[in-house]
């Protein structure tokens, strides 16, 4: 579960820029701060490592994975660096671009439900045994992005409709 370690870079880096700030007590700078993070770090790093692995290395990716090789991967490996790219675009365009910053991260993290479940299954049909690891990674996914969404309705502005 190396995205414990991913998410826990984006909060370390939020609790660094507030400790550098002299810890405003303000919720709503905490919570954007620490949603910022998410976005630029965690998201900014999970955009390039998928960009390197799936476009530059895509036969040992699929290989490690135990999936065939295809064009798919260069297509996945884009579609990730554009999410990374829309976190570090948001360290300058707020507000609703946030939203629309959420959105994509919960499409991306539909596709992430959709091949967990794909793998549980086929490992189910082949061992007769539930994946745990697959298992936790869903409900950690699910976890996270409720995470996500409940500090950006904290946030004014972000899910404004005016």
């Amino acid at each position: 579960m190396w995205i414990v370690v991913i998410i826990g870079g984006g909060v370390l880096t939020a609790v660094i820029q507030m400790a550098i700030q002299g810890f405003p007590s303000d919720q709503t700078y905490v919570l954007r701060t620490l949603l910022l993070h998410q976005f630029v770090v965690s998201h900014g790093f999970i955009a390039v490592a998928g960009f390197i692995i799936n476009v530059l290395y895509p036969e040992r990716t699929a290989a490690k994975l135990g999936w065939p090789s295809g064009p798919f991967q260069i297509k996945y490996g884009f579609a990730q660096l554009g999410l990374g790219v829309m976190g570090v675009m948001a360290i300058w365009f707020q507000g609703n671009f946030w939203a629309g910053v959420l959105v994509t991260l919960y499409i991306y993290g539909l596709s992430g439900l959709w091949t967990h479940t794909q793998e549980i299954m086929r490992k189910r049909r082949e061992t007769g045994r539930l994946d745990w690891i697959e298992t936790g990674n869903i409900v950690l996914d699910v976890i996270y992005h409720l995470v996500l969404t409940w500090m950006s309705l904290q946030i004014p502005g972000v899910w404004s409709f005016t």
